[in-house]
C-alpha cells in the first residue's frame, strides 16, 4: 500500500463525499425526494472525465494557469450556490422550496466535476510510470472507502440531531464548506499570480500541520491554512459575511410573506 496515494484519494474524495451528504441530509430533513442526485453524479461524473480529456488544453490558457483559474472558478460557482442553499433553508412554504433540489444538484455535479477530473488526471498518470498500478488502485480504494465512510458519518451525524439543532448544523455545515471553497478558490489564483502574495498573519503548522492526514482532511473540508495571508483571510471574512447577509435577507423575506405560501 501506498500511504500517499491513501491520502491524496481521500482528500480528493473527502470534499465532495462531505457534501453529498449533507444535501442528502438537508433533503431527508426538508422531505424532498432524492430523485435530483442521480441526474447531478451522471453530469458530474461526465463533466468530470471531459475535464481530464481536455486537461492539457485547459493547463496551456491564461499564461499556462489554466488548471488554476478553471478551479478557482468552479470553487468560487460551488461557494455561491452554497450560498444560496443555506438562505434557502430559511424561505419558507413549497414555492421556494421546489427549487432547492436543483441547487442542490448542480452543486454537487460541479463538485464531482473537479474530484473527479483530479483523479482521473492523477491515475492516468500510473499508466505512464513505474508505480504498480494495482498497488495504486488498492491504496485509491482505502482512501475512498475512507472518504465514503466518513460521507456516512456526517449524514447520520445530522439526521440523528433532534429536530430543532438540525438546520442550525446544516447552516453551520454548509458556511464553512462554502468559506472553506472560498479559501482553496483564493489560495489557487495566488499560486497562479492573480492575487497578491503577503506575509503569513501566523503559523498553526505545530498544532495541525498541512501534510499531516488531519490537515489534508481539514483541508479537504474546510480549506484549511496553517499560514494564511491577509488575502486569504480578508477573502474568508468576506465569504462568511456573505453567508450570514444572504441567511437574514432570507429570514426577512420570510417573515413578510403569508403564512400560505
Amino acid at each position: 500500500m501506498l500511504l500517499s496515494i491513501i491520502v491524496i484519494v481521500l482528500r480528493e474524495t473527502l470534499e465532495a463525499s462531505v457534501l453529498i451528504s449533507i444535501m442528502l441530509s438537508l433533503t431527508h430533513c426538508r422531505k424532498l425526494p432524492t430523485s435530483w442526485l442521480y441526474p447531478a453524479l451522471l453530469s458530474g461524473l461526465t463533466g468530470a472525465g471531459i475535464y481530464a480529456l481536455s486537461l492539457g488544453w485547459i493547463s496551456e490558457q491564461f499564461d499556462y494557469v489554466g488548471q488554476e483559474v478553471l478551479n478557482a472558478s468552479l470553487q468560487y460557482l460551488i461557494y455561491v450556490l452554497l450560498v444560496i442553499v443555506c438562505a434557502m433553508q430559511y424561505l419558507g412554504g413549497t414555492r421556494h422550496t421546489r427549487h432547492l433540489p436543483l441547487f442542490m444538484a448542480l452543486t454537487v455535479a460541479i463538485a464531482l466535476v473537479r474530484e473527479g477530473g483530479e483523479l482521473v488526471v492523477f491515475y492516468s498518470g500510473f499508466l505512464q510510470g513505474n508505480t504498480s498500478l494495482t498497488s495504486a488502485v488498492t491504496s485509491g480504494f482505502i482512501g475512498l472507502a475512507l472518504g465514503l465512510s466518513a460521507g456516512v458519518v456526517f449524514y447520520y451525524g445530522v439526521i440523528l440531531l433532534p429536530e430543532i439543532e438540525v438546520r442550525r448544523t446544516l447552516t453551520l455545515l454548509l458556511s464553512l464548506i462554502a468559506c472553506g471553497m472560498v479559501l482553496q478558490a483564493t489560495q489557487l489564483l495566488i499560486q497562479a499570480d492573480w492575487l497578491p502574495t503577503n506575509q503569513p498573519l501566523w503559523d498553526s503548522n505545530e498544532l495541525l500541520a498541512e501534510n499531516s492526514i488531519a490537515g489534508q482532511i481539514a483541508y479537504a473540508i474546510f480549506g484549511y491554512e496553517s499560514r494564511p495571508s491577509v488575502v486569504e483571510i480578508s477573502f474568508y471574512l468576506v465569504a462568511m459575511a456573505t453567508v450570514f447577509v444572504a441567511i437574514k435577507a432570507a429570514k426577512k423575506y420570510t417573515s413578510k410573506q403569508p403564512a400560505s405560501l
